[in-house]
């Protein structure tokens, strides 16, 4: 998927990477209707914004803008795992996909997923992996993905 391009003339949505000016766009608002997500000073956001953009290929965010209101309706990131199992292979993983409560039925979750994937393709991962709610099952399985095994997490904080 090409970025920067409309997803649909009418709508004025548009999918592309994250850009330093997407804080003022309501990036950080999409990210609180996911997950624990504090305000974030436009300093910090400034500093975690270069650290991940000086990653390159390796952690990509992905945002649907509405740009008739300049609002960001959609995200999502994938980074990429090198390993050494499979020839040195490299694995994609996507994380943070939200779309914007407003703006759901629009397929805009399909648009984010197909651009990280495509991304990870593009950059030789023999696969992406994700972990989602199980009200989310049926919608990642729509979208391609299939349940393989259990997911276990340990929180520190």
């Amino acid at each position: 998927m090409q970025t920067g391009v409309p997803l649909n003339e009418a709508c004025n949505l548009q999918v592309r990477k994250l850009e330093i000016s997407d804080k003022s766009k309501g990036f950080v608002e999409l990210l609180q209707q996911l997950t624990v997500c504090d305000a974030i000073s436009d300093e910090d956001f400034q500093k975690q914004f270069q650290e991940l953009s000086s990653l390159g290929d390796d952690h990509v965010i992905c945002v649907i803008e509405d740009t008739s209101c300049g609002k960001i309706v959609a995200t999502g990131s994938v980074f990429i795992e090198k390993k050494f199992i499979r020839n040195c292979g490299k694995v994609g993983h996507i994380e943070d996909v939200v779309v914007d409560r407003d703006s759901r039925g629009m397929q805009l979750g399909k648009k984010v997923l197909s651009f990280l994937t495509d991304h990870a393709r593009s950059v030789g991962c023999y696969k992406v992996i994700l972990d989602c709610r199980n009200e989310n099952k049926a919608f990642y399985e729509k979208c391609g993905f299939k349940q393989k095994e259990i997911w276990m997490v340990k929180y520190f904080i």
